[in-house]
């Protein structure tokens, strides 16, 4: 399903990694993993391994891929002058990591991990998007359509409000089919929730105490469970999209 060809190290210190006692995980991209095994393809694909805290790429890196992200979960950083880095995105899984440098040449942003995670690189040449398989094509659509809202949120909801929008929207991600069942585990903290909303820790904080209060959710440390996704819903009367896939 995936070509490991030992010839292409993976970059940054990453490891390759069966994930699953010597058998390769399922990959959630299977055509694009079929597509890049075969020859003439024009891709390789490279299945990594990196541990918590590590970046995959730094900003002004050379480009040396594209990640297609298995499991775990990342934060893109913005490096400013002087500053903690400002986060831009969280990618989870099904997401793709590294498609902003396929233009210039160099990655804008640092990609580190927020937890042990398992990717699988697909080498492309710079401006090679010929070579993309249309999954991939759909799969960041969707990440535009995210990050677009995301822009809508921070300019139209209140601190709560974008508490809210936060959390149902990683649950979408994670549970695409709407599936979801018992707690959920954030894989990112509340520091960097925060820093991402724009607000301050304790804003998100008190908007988590709050929402408990009210019998909407339960919080404990990263686990939430949601028990009343309507009433979420709304407290975002007025700010959400009327289409949202």
């Amino acid at each position: 399903m995936m070509k490991n060809n030992g010839e292409q190290a993976c970059p940054a210190g990453l490891r390759p990694s069966d994930g699953n006692g010597g058998k390769a995980p399922p990959c959630p991209f299977l055509a694009v993993c079929e597509q890049g095994s075969r020859e003439g393809s024009g891709v390789s694909v490279d299945l990594c391994h990196i541990p918590r805290g590590q970046p995959l790429f730094e900003a002004g890196d050379d480009f040396h891929g594209v990640y297609l992200l298995h499991s775990g979960a990342f934060k893109n950083l913005a490096v400013l002058k002087g500053q903690e880095g400002q986060i831009v995105d969280f990618r989870l899984p099904g997401d793709v990591l590294g498609m902003a440098a396929m233009g210039s040449g160099r990655y804008p942003f640092t990609a580190q991990a927020l937890e042990a995670s398992t990717l699988c690189r697909v080498s492309v040449p710079v401006g090679g998007q010929q070579f993309l398989h249309p999954d991939l094509i759909v799969t960041m659509s969707r990440q535009l359509q995210r990050i677009q809202w995301a822009s809508v949120m921070l300019r139209t909801q209140n601190a709560e409000q974008r508490v809210i929008h936060f959390l149902l929207d990683v649950a979408r991600t994670l549970y695409p089919d709407g599936r979801q069942k018992g707690e959920m585990r954030l894989p990112m903290s509340r520091k960097d929730i925060a820093n991402y909303l724009g607000v301050a820790v304790e804003t998100v904080s008190r908007a988590l105490h709050r929402l408990q209060d009210e019998g909407l959710l339960t919080t404990s440390g990263r686990r939430l469970q949601f028990h009343d996704r309507r009433g979420l819903s709304q407290r975002l009367a007025g700010t959400e999209p009327v289409v949202y896939s």
